[in-house]
């Protein structure tokens, strides 16, 4: 799948290891990289008329990128990531697994990979996921529940459900004629109430910079978890199940993208239940002139369809980014308002300014 990148970046292309590593060793058979980025960022938010500022780390990472050839076309990849936790002020654990994962690549045949990894569902439903500092909150990719806690609250997350980055998967991926491929199965995870899950996802690139795809997720629940992640709507849950298209253009200057899901169990607007149906949209527009000035604007929305529900979230974006020699420099505003289940609104806006150092 051709997904360049204009300066706003995919995620999906820095779990692959393409993107900022630095060749350490390479003797013709074997290679290593590493590649990564220190991100840092100064937030202020207001939230319900409240508003303070402080520093934040925005997703700094590691990354160390193995390869080998092999015979008969045939390479072997392994990649490990690791993101930094707190890395402008203290922390007893200063590391923390992001991705994880070997593969099997042919130029022909595609890849095979086993690992943490992104996943197929967000080969597709992932394209808008691209802003500086916020985004990604109505496609369902980081959600996720198989249990809840002692409090009341939801746990589970996005690696156990599979459909961010998604732990113990099998996944192929393939391009043929401008047909991208792409098949997952999760194994079971009963400890944190995963059966197994699988995804597919096909998309198409036309020679004028158009890519439309389509995908479907489904996360099979143990009979404990069922029982334990309750509806808002009332009862137990049932299989998470997700469904997502997506249009995305990557033409010259120009990227954007809009991409559309369908939700069973799987998302919540409480923190405390899941919903049995929801919708999500988002969109993003991004110009970046040939200075190294990116600017860009979006929108996530998600709205619960469940019964007797008032659930929605609804936020937009605004923001720029300057490109100094692969030192960014970014600012990005978001207005945010939502509702739970019963109706009860949140307004919080915020407003970043931040430095990416990747290397």
């Amino acid at each position: 799948m051709n997904k360049t990148i204009l300066a706003i970046a995919i995620p999906a292309l820095f779990a692959a290891g393409a993107t900022n590593a630095q060749e350490i060793y390479n003797d013709g058979e074997n290679a290593f990289s590493i590649g990564g980025r220190l991100n840092l960022m100064v937030e202020s938010a207001n939230e319900d008329g409240e508003r303070d500022a402080r520093a934040e780390d925005n997703s700094s990472r590691i990354n160390l990128n193995f390869s080998r050839e092999l015979t008969n076309g045939f390479a072997a990849r392994a990649t490990m990531e690791y993101g930094l936790d707190n890395p402008n002020g203290d922390s007893s654990n200063p590391f923390f697994n992001r991705l994880g994962f070997l593969a099997l690549d042919h130029d022909d045949y595609g890849s095979l990979s086993f690992g943490k990894q992104w996943s197929t569902y967000y080969s597709v439903a992932g394209n808008t996921d691209v802003f500086w500092v916020y985004g990604g909150t109505s496609m369902g990719i980081y959600d996720g529940a198989t249990g809840i806690n002692s409090d009341g609250e939801l746990t589970g997350g996005h690696g156990v459900a599979g459909t961010g980055r998604a732990n113990d998967a099998l996944q192929y991926n393939g391009s043929f004629g401008g047909v991208n491929l792409s098949g997952q199965y999760q194994f079971a995870d009963q400890s944190n109430g995963r059966k197994d899950s699988y995804s597919g996802a096909i998309s198409y690139d036309f020679d004028f910079g158009l890519n439309v795809g389509t995908t479907y997720h489904q996360m099979n629940r143990t009979a404990d978890a069922m029982s334990d992640v309750k509806r808002s709507s009332g009862g137990n849950s049932g299989d998470a199940k997700l469904a997502a298209l997506a249009a995305t253009y990557n033409q010259g200057p120009i990227y954007a993208a809009v991409t559309y899901g369908e939700f069973k169990d799987h998302v919540s607007f409480d923190g405390e239940t899941v919903s049995e149906k929801a919708i999500g949209h988002e969109g993003v527009v991004a110009y970046t002139l040939d200075m190294g000035l990116q600017l860009y604007t979006g929108w996530n929305v998600q709205d619960d369809k469940a019964a007797n529900s008032l659930g929605e979230l609804k936020e937009g974006y605004v923001g720029a980014m300057y490109d100094w020699n692969n030192i960014l420099l970014y600012t990005e505003y978001r207005n945010s308002k939502e509702k739970d289940v019963v109706g009860v609104k949140t307004d919080d806006n915020r407003l970043a300014a931040g430095v990416r150092y990747n290397f």
